[in-house]
């Protein structure tokens, strides 16, 4: 199972198929092993570039999203995902995103916000609202930002339940813990339900946000 963020993270990249274009830079995406159900429309770009810091993703380009080895204006796409709670300096990724990209090009990103700490635990640092979001685009340089909300109560509680139900659990596993996974597999129709019904509270509720970007 995945969380239910990761699923609604797939559909917004989905529907930001039409944006990706030209010259591609991916900030911490996998080649192989990817986490969701979302694949790069490899047909539509000129090029797909990786840059990741983690060697076992067998990046294009191992390095810093902090420090970007590419010229100015001279990426057309960039997709960072899941990526901006590890960075030890945010703001300065952001400016360095801001720099490599071209006049017209767009930013594909996502933060999580109401979600239980990472797999990746000893990397996962920080959470940020929208207003933060919103700063932290805008002194970076970009005149265009959309945050949007990315589900509500019912993937907040789903999620953390399938957290604390699976890795956060470590090595103890029984009956009483496998028993509850099947509980939650079945309960999560109803969690999606909940997030249709309750749209109004993604201001306030949310797992985290999905932001396109411009200059």
């Amino acid at each position: 199972m995945i969380t239910i963020r990761r699923t609604l993270l797939d559909h917004a990249l989905d529907r930001a198929l039409p944006l990706m274009r030209g010259r591609v830079l991916d900030i911490g995406g996998k080649r192989k092993q990817k986490r969701g159900q979302f694949r790069p429309p490899l047909d539509r770009a000129q090029s797909w570039f990786y840059l990741n810091s983690d060697p076992l993703t067998t990046p294009d380009c191992r390095c810093s999203a902090e420090d970007i080895p590419a010229v100015e204006n001279s990426i057309d796409t960039i997709i960072m995902t899941e990526v901006i709670e590890y960075l030890q300096n945010p703001q300065q990724a952001l400016k360095e995103v801001y720099r490599v990209l071209s006049p017209d090009g767009v930013g594909l990103f996502s933060a999580p916000f109401l979600v239980s700490v990472h797999g990746d635990h000893w990397a996962d640092r920080q959470r940020f609202t929208a207003l933060k979001l919103q700063e932290m685009f805008k002194d970076a340089g970009f005149g265009q930002i959309e945050v949007q909300p990315m589900g509500s109560i019912g993937a907040v509680i789903w999620d953390i339940l399938h957290v604390s139900t699976g890795y956060a659990r470590g090595n103890n596993i029984s009956v009483l813990s496998t028993l509850s996974r099947i509980i939650l597999l079945l309960f999560r129709p109803l969690a999606l339900t909940m997030d249709s019904l309750m749209k109004a509270q993604k201001k306030f509720v949310t797992t985290g946000y999905f932001i396109i970007a411009r200059k």
